[in-house]
């Protein structure tokens, strides 16, 4: 008897993830200045700016899309060359997108297998399909393994990006602006959920979001972007939605520049 594939990495546990000066520029522009983070390993932290601030840069640096010009990754504490995508899922990194990635002809159950990446031409679908279902169980969330993304809601799809990549059991989540297509409810669901695998210390959580409520309400800290550079870095107890608006946007309530 075969066992049903099993595409994760073998190691267990949340990382901790660090940048140390981290710089990436597209030819004359300067994406990301020298940010320098801390996200400690079973947290949630929070990534905040506004568009263009290099938000999407930075996780995608650490995910392997870009090569930092300067600075460098490090992953437990140690110096990472995350060269590639197929780099950071060896290292136990997965990320959610922002925009949908499923494969449109596929089913529910052959999205989630194809996340892997290395899916072999027969499939015993009998045995595939008995472990995504006591998977699913482990989830808050419903999804016909049937259906075709076509047939989904949009709540629905993301819900299915984020279980591609929580069936490969990633030890850092990075996840893209993970609710912006759901409802409070199915936001607060998700993140929930999220939260709670960190909380078990199975996985780190690194969320891009313009959400001051679900940063106050789930992220342990906060990182803030402006124009590329960090400007503001604290743990959610200890600030405020206001403080936070500010920092993004680099002025105070009197009009001076924010520190």
């Amino acid at each position: 008897m075969t066992a049903p594939l099993d595409p994760r990495p073998p190691t267990e546990g949340a990382l901790a993830l660090d940048t140390f000066e981290l710089t990436k520029r597209f030819g004359s522009f300067t994406a990301l200045d020298g940010v320098s983070m801390q996200v400690p390993a079973g947290s949630v932290h929070a990534l905040l700016g506004e568009n263009g601030a290099g938000k999407s840069t930075l996780v995608k640096c650490v995910a392997g899309y870009h090569p930092p010009e300067h600075g460098a990754v490090l992953i437990d504490g140690r110096e990472q060359d995350i060269a590639s995508p197929i780099v950071a899922r060896a290292l136990g990194i997965g990320m959610v997108y922002q925009h949908f990635t499923l494969a449109p002809g596929m089913t529910v159950a052959e999205n989630l297998l194809l996340a892997g990446g290395r899916t072999p031409a027969l499939i015993d679908w009998a045995k595939e399909r008995k472990a995504l279902a006591e998977f699913l169980t482990t989830t808050p969330f419903t999804l016909d393994l049937d259906a075709t993304p076509a047939q989904l809601a949009a709540g629905e799809k993301q819900k299915l990006e984020l279980l591609k990549q929580l069936y490969l059991k990633p030890r850092l989540l990075i996840l893209d602006e993970p609710t912006s297509v759901l409802t409070p409810q199915e936001a607060d669901e998700v993140l929930a959920f999220v939260r709670a695998v960190a909380r078990r210390g199975e996985c780190t959580v690194l969320m891009i979001t313009h959400k001051f409520r679900e940063v106050m309400a789930y992220a342990d800290g906060v990182t803030v972007l402006r124009r590329g550079r960090k400007v503001h870095g604290v743990g959610v107890p200890d600030t405020t939605p206001a403080e936070l608006a500010q920092a993004m946007i680099g002025e105070t309530a009197g009009g001076s520049a924010a520190r």
